[in-house]
């Protein structure tokens, strides 16, 4: 999410109206909140799902790629 920070702040001052200093102060509940009920329009979500991910449980490879663990 760091590495899209730019994006996220922009989607929520866009969409949410959410100024700099507000975002500092939010509670992480407020901020998950408001990340999930991004639109379609957004660019955090697309930057999100095209970040690569580091996974070393093979419960947790199943479950992105949907091939079942052996």
């Amino acid at each position: 999410m760091i590495r899209e920070w730019r994006a996220v702040e922009g989607d929520l001052s866009r969409e949410h109206q959410v100024t700099g200093p507000e975002l500092a102060a939010m509670s992480t509940r407020r901020f998950l909140t408001l990340i999930s009920t991004l639109s379609g329009e957004a660019r955090f979500p697309r930057a999100w799902q095209s970040t690569p991910r580091r996974v070393d449980s093979p419960d947790e490879i199943a479950r992105i790629t949907g091939i079942p663990a052996q």
